[in-house]
């Protein structure tokens, strides 16, 4: 069985949906979906800037507002939420977060439904984040709620792929959040390998693959998670406040979401508006043109192959150093100088630099001597990396064979 992040990433399962108009029919499916949207907010200082994507929902769908602060709800129906007759307003207790705000105060409702879907409010933690965070949030409610067309096309997604079970917000990317480009299992992982054996879920759970789910912000077949709604959970079942940052029940429950689903045969999916899909795409693009920059100059590494093949190439490399007591690098160009970057980052230093024609370079390269071949013994204790361009490579062999007939002791250094 395949990781759901392979699955993912395999079958291409990211949605990018028009924000401003329907897909082709999508009207037609509206009235005979059971649909609601469950919305936990507990910021009161920050309630306004989601009222104008509450506002997008359309008027078939049921909604259920969860709180723990009653002057919420008061705010709320000031708004065109008080002129609906499809809402509900649920006072929870202020343990377990937005987790417990669908688990436990509106778990009973949920499973009435065919569709739902679940979003929550954020605030910064410290001042250093509030850009982050407005960021996180912008992904969170923008993808799930970022217009009613919006909102159609993706019941209309779902109609269209029988086995999507979730549509989820893809992970925060921002200034000091590095959720989308790195592993966040941490220490949520044991606690995430108890919840899967206590709910007997078929899947393949893995701590070297990414979790594709976090944030606690969804679309969902209520199929899908079914296993996780039979629970009944309460609300002793989460830590008490105030919640580190990491390793409880709660930030397990919302990387498994995918594993759930997998569970009972549905898939996941990243779903984007088109409009955020364009802004991401444009920060993505210029940060990696500042990383290459920087692996560049660090590590000579200045394209997306010579990336994934970096360490592959350090290990292939650093198995012949360690076989020798001497190393030499046989060329002081753009490769030679290359694997240098590489040695050096594996806290190696070659002996010396060989060149064929020691007049036309350097007397040293960072410190280290650059010599003629005739300069240098070729015994069995010493080692030589060709690192000179592919129509030269011949060339080189023959001058090191010319030295020493029976020296055998090279590696032929490529970038990739």
């Amino acid at each position: 069985m395949k990781n759901v992040y392979d699955i993912k990433k395999d079958k291409n399962l990211n949605f990018i949906l028009p924000k401003k108009k329907n897909l082709d029919n999508s009207k037609q499916y509206m009235p005979e979906r059971k649909i609601a949207i469950i919305i936990h907010l507990h910021y009161l200082d920050t309630i306004r800037k989601y009222i104008k994507y509450i506002e997008n929902i359309p008027l078939d769908m049921d909604m259920f507002f969860t709180f723990s602060d009653s002057r919420i709800k008061e705010i709320l129906l000031q708004t065109k939420v008080g002129r609906r007759n499809n809402y509900k307003f649920i006072e929870k207790q202020n343990r377990g977060r937005d987790i417990s705000a669908f688990l436990v105060a509106c778990r009973k409702n949920i499973i009435n439904y065919e569709y739902i879907c679940f979003v929550h409010d954020k605030k910064e933690k410290k001042q250093i984040y509030k850009e982050d965070t407005e960021k996180w949030i912008q992904c969170l409610w923008e993808n799930m709620l970022g217009s009613t067309e919006y909102i159609e096309n993706i019941i209309t997604t779902f109609y269209e792929n029988p086995q999507l079970g979730l549509l989820v917000p893809p992970t925060p990317l921002s200034a000091h959040f590095s959720m989308a480009i790195t592993n966040t299992w941490s220490t949520n992982f044991p606690i995430a390998e108890l919840l899967v054996d206590k709910m007997h879920l078929n899947c393949n759970l893995d701590y070297s693959k990414p979790p594709i789910t976090i944030g606690t912000v969804y679309w969902a077949r209520v199929q899908a998670l079914r296993k996780l709604f039979d629970i009944e959970w309460k609300y002793e079942d989460f830590d008490e406040e105030p919640l580190e940052e990491n390793g409880t029940i709660s930030h397990a429950i919302e990387r498994i979401f995918a594993y759930v689903a997998q569970d009972t045969g549905f898939e996941t999916g990243w779903v984007m508006t088109d409009e955020y899909a364009g802004e991401r795409f444009e920060y993505i693009y210029q940060s990696l043109q500042k990383a290459f920059e920087k692996l560049g100059e660090s590590l000579d590494i200045r394209c997306i192959e010579e990336l994934y093949g970096y360490e592959r190439k350090s290990q292939e490399l650093m198995v012949f150093i360690n076989k020798y007591k001497k190393i030499y690098i046989y060329g002081a160009g753009m490769l030679g100088k290359s694997c240098l970057f590489m040695i050096n980052k594996e806290q190696k230093v070659p002996d010396a630099f060989i060149v064929s024609d020691i007049n036309q370079n350097q007397k040293e390269i960072q410190g280290i001597a650059v010599c003629s071949l005739e300069q240098i013994e070729l015994n069995e204790y010493c080692g030589v990396i060709i690192g000179v361009g592919k129509k030269y490579q011949n060339e080189v062999l023959e001058k090191i064979k010319e030295r020493n007939p029976n020296f055998s002791n090279i590696y032929f250094y490529r970038k990739y």
